[in-house]
């Protein structure tokens, strides 16, 4: 079901404890968006958030750059970090939304290529990406080691 009432705009200080408190400490330890003290470091050109009828929904970063280690023959790239939608509105359309609002920014900033990643088993988001154009580069592998182990 899709929502008419998808409004994307860009982040304020104001929205950090939101994005914060939606996303949880916990989530992804290491990354930007696990305390408030790290994400107001990021430039707020990059980081929209997604509302419906003025709740908040959810939130899209990226970072621009220069020769990725995964492409380095790429002078002029973006790379989508996150795109988190509150379980609630998911099918919505605000991830849509806010891919669609970023893709603009980014065009209109002369960006030439855009990357973004997602777990093989993501399906809504694999299908909302190819929709949009976005064809896979490479698959990844993802490694685990539990070193402490309880006795």
């Amino acid at each position: 079901m899709r929502s008419a009432n998808i409004t994307v705009r860009g982040a304020t200080r104001s929205d950090l404890p939101g994005i914060e408190h939606h996303y949880g400490p916990l989530d992804n330890l290491g990354d930007s968006f696990c305390d408030v003290a790290k994400i107001q470091e990021i430039q707020f050109d990059w980081l929209v958030i997604g509302e419906i009828a003025g709740e908040y929904a959810g939130f899209l970063y990226w970072h621009l750059g220069e020769k990725p280690f995964f492409a380095p023959h790429i002078e002029n790239f973006a790379h989508i970090r996150e795109v988190q939608v509150l379980e609630k509105f998911q099918g919505q359309g605000v991830g849509r939304e806010l891919t669609v609002y970023a893709l603009d920014k980014l065009k209109a900033l002369g960006t030439k290529d855009v990357f973004l990643a997602t777990s093989e088993t993501n399906n809504p988001a694999r299908h909302l990406y190819e929709s949009l154009g976005f064809t896979q580069l490479r698959k990844q592998i993802l490694y685990a080691l539990r070193i402490n182990r309880p006795p």
